[in-house]
């Protein structure tokens, strides 16, 4: 090949450009304490193509790719952190605050758009796109100010994910509107059921292999396996996602919740963080490069009004969402501010508008720029939530502040009234993952079996009956499960009176319903009087005479279930019974010791971390151990993880202490600069006569004596008794640099 055949492709160039220009802005923000994510969006702006110079892309289109891998990593990451688990801990509260704030901004952003003289589908679109906060913003700037384990950014990220999965069902409405200027309230409620239906089956069958895999993985694979395995599981997932028409970010996120059940989520998490940190960059440059300063001077006063209906519509709209799901008024501040901003779904939406041409060309660019402003401002808003938290609670009026808590209180304790009734909504948990499959089975066998036997010259209703009996055939205990759930668990609710509520009138609607979802699911192959006939026949096989095969085969389906991530149930079980017990604003917080900590090799009575601090060591992970309630006198290793129970300002102040080094510790030598060196003791050498114990080697010299030659014999290892003698050869281990034994003594 000829020099000058030589080439580099631009996006190599490009993604040069993008990361120099990156580290050197980041690392000035560093050092005037700004948060680094400002730095990457000041980063695009330098390097965007509407900035002219040298340092400019050329290669746009791969840059956005390059970026979207970051939206898949960032929502990879925070589905490793936050599972489904802890969703479902503030689950409810989450889901009431996100629908407040949705539907409050879609009114808000309507109502300003229409004020503007804006069309009416540009007005929707306008509220649509305000109505939801950012996701990799907020965990990047989180991260940058070690907010991520504090008590309300739980509250957060649960709102987010009920978010994103609002966004979804908003996308399809959008599109409705766009193609049939109405709602199309029928389609979305459709849509709303198929997502629910989609997202449970990735879950489940994720939930039945991918911790079983993995477990496999774990015993036969290093870390390079590992690493391949979690990427390829959550590119696999996104792309099914991307098949089924939904945001890539909820396939990315979901794998990273079934992953976050395996006993290898830390270790993955560990893995995956170089990935999520380069590609994350390289997204929040790219937002940054979408904005045209142009669109600031022309239309100035517009962007910085629908920037302040978003930070002044946002802090509302969840303030009273969190007020109203009972949370106090400071930790609804706290949450409020944190989510003050648009970001990756609000430029998916404008995407969408301006792909059916309903929206003008000038508002892409608008709501890029309200989304750089409001970016920026984030951080800051956080680090300002509470001092003005307490600023408005001095100033409440006192009979407020008292309805307040009253309010708050009174919530608390019908959330923990509700914990007497968990078991019952396990059992319908239960029950609808049956459902699921079931649904997942005749779908399957529908739109895929039955299609092969029709292409198989076999008539269409034979195909059909074929196809409804391998449907029936694969359901049958899942359906078994569905008719008898109720009755089978029953007995694990505390509350008599619950527990015979729950047999009588459970039992018989879990056994109507499951007909008549069986019944709807057979249309597909039948009409209606044959659907509901065969399915009638069908309870009955299930119910009484097919009982006892059934029976084992879901017990069997059951015990596979559990198993993959059954290693970490005694650390879920723990973690779960103390947030409970957790009083007030105390919580439970993870805390990784740094291996050049000052606590290391300390015994736990030595830190008084209760005394001092007011904070209980709980858990000790280390490795796959876990030692609940340690002992005073356990010691503290390098990389153990530790559990603290304690409130977000109790753990803030001793957090460095276990995380960071220790700035005073001296320097300590690579393993790489000691040598084997080798002595000949010479007659009058002082060594002579002594043993090796006595003669110091180790105590004043750093050395240690590893093997002895004497007269064609070699001793390795010799104890510490051993004599020296005239014209042995020592082998002794020390520091290159160092001179480790008296000049007298000769090499």
């Amino acid at each position: 090949m000829e020099l000058s055949e030589l080439h580099l492709a631009p996006l190599i160039r490009d993604l040069a450009i993008i990361l120099g220009v990156a580290a050197v802005v980041t690392f000035i923000f560093r050092r005037i304490r700004q948060p680094v994510v400002l730095g990457y969006i000041i980063a695009g702006l330098i390097v965007g193509p509407y900035t002219p110079g040298i340092l400019s892309v050329t290669d746009m289109p791969n840059v956005h790719v390059w970026a979207e891998l970051g939206v898949i990593f960032l929502m990879f990451a925070l589905g490793l952190e936050f599972s489904f688990r802890k969703l479902a801990r503030v689950g409810v509260s989450a889901g009431i605050t996100a629908m407040i704030q949705v539907v409050l901004m879609i009114a808000l952003g309507y109502g300003f758009g229409r004020l503007a003289g804006w069309k009416n589908i540009e007005s929707i679109y306008l509220g649509c796109m305000i109505s939801i906060s950012s996701t990799t913003i907020i965990i990047k700037a989180f991260e940058e100010l070690g907010l991520k384990s504090k008590l309300f950014a739980q509250m957060v990220f649960g709102i987010l994910i009920v978010e994103d999965l609002v966004a979804i069902l908003i996308l399809v409405a959008l599109s409705s509107v766009a193609e049939s200027a109405n709602l199309g309230g029928l389609d979305l409620l459709i849509a709303a059921g198929k997502l629910a239906v989609v997202v449970a089956a990735w879950f489940l069958v994720g939930m039945f292999v991918v911790p079983r895999f993995v477990k496999s993985v774990r015993k036969h694979g290093d870390n390079e396996m590992i690493t391949v395995l979690s990427i390829g599981l959550c590119l696999g997932l996104v792309t099914l996602s991307a098949y089924f028409h939904y945001s890539v970010a909820l396939g990315a996120f979901i794998m990273g919740s079934i992953l976050a059940e395996t006993s290898e989520a830390k270790r993955i998490e560990h893995l995956t963080r170089p990935l999520k940190d380069v590609f994350g960059a390289i997204f929040f440059v790219s937002v940054g490069m979408m904005m045209d300063p142009k669109v600031l001077v022309d239309h100035l006063g517009l962007v910085l009004a629908v920037s302040l209906l978003i930070v002044v519509g946002q802090i509302i709209s969840i303030t009273i969402g969190s007020l109203i799901t009972g949370q106090t008024l400071n930790k609804a501040i706290r949450i409020s501010f944190s989510m003050a901003q648009i970001g990756e779904f609000s430029f998916i939406i404008a995407t969408v508008g301006r792909s059916y041409g309903v929206i003008s060309e000038s508002l892409f660019p608008m709501i890029v720029a309200a989304s750089l402003i409001t970016t920026f401002t984030t951080p800051y808003l956080m680090r300002a939530a509470p001092k003005f938290g307490d600023f408005v609670d001095k100033k409440l009026p006192l009979s407020l502040k008292n309805a307040l808590n009253s309010y708050s209180a009174f919530a608390l304790k019908s959330q923990s009234g509700l914990e007497s009734k968990k078991a019952l909504y396990l059992l319908l948990m239960r029950w609808f993952s049956n459902a699921i499959i079931v649904t997942i089975v005749f779908l399957l066998s529908g739109r895929l079996v039955v299609p092969w036997f029709e292409a198989h010259n076999i008539t269409v209703e034979l195909a059909k009956g074929l196809g409804w009996l391998i449907a029936i055939s694969l359901s049958a205990p899942f359906l078994w499960g569905m008719t008898q759930v109720f009755r089978n668990f029953a007995h694990n609710i505390a509350d008599t009176r619950l527990a015979d509520l729950t047999k009588r009138g459970g039992l018989y609607l879990s056994r109507i319903v499951t007909i008549v979802l069986v019944g709807v699911l057979s249309l597909e192959f039948f009409p209606l009087w044959i659907s509901f006939m065969l399915t009638a026949l069908v309870v009955v096989l299930v119910t009484f005479i097919f009982k006892t095969q059934l029976e084992a085969f879901y017990r069997w389906f059951e015990l596979q279930f559990h198993s993959g991530f059954q290693a970490q149930k005694a650390e879920r079980l723990s973690a779960e019974v103390l947030s409970n017990l957790a009083p007030w604003d105390a919580h439970l917080v993870s805390v990784s010791i740094h291996p050049n900590s000052t606590v290391v090799a300390k015994r736990l009575v030595e830190l008084q971390m209760r005394e001092q601090h007011g904070i209980n060591i709980v858990a000790i992970k280390r490795g796959s151990k876990i030692m609940v309630a340690p002992k005073a006198n356990d010691v503290l290793l390098p990389d153990d993880q530790l559990l603290f129970l304690g409130t977000d300002d109790e753990v803030e102040k001793i957090r460095d202490l276990f995380e960071h080094p220790n700035e005073e510790q001296e320097e300590i030598p690579e393993l790489s600069t000691y040598s084997l060196r080798k002595i000949l003791v010479r007659d009058g050498s002082p060594l002579a006569g002594l043993s090796i114990l006595q003669s110091g080697i180790r105590e004043k010299f750093g050395g240690m004596v590893v093997g002895v030659e004497r007269q064609g014999k070699r001793e390795f290892n010799p104890k510490s008794n051993f004599v020296i003698s005239v014209n042995d050869i020592l082998f002794i281990v020390g520091l290159s640099s160092q001179d480790i034994l008296p000049s007298f003594l000769d090499e």
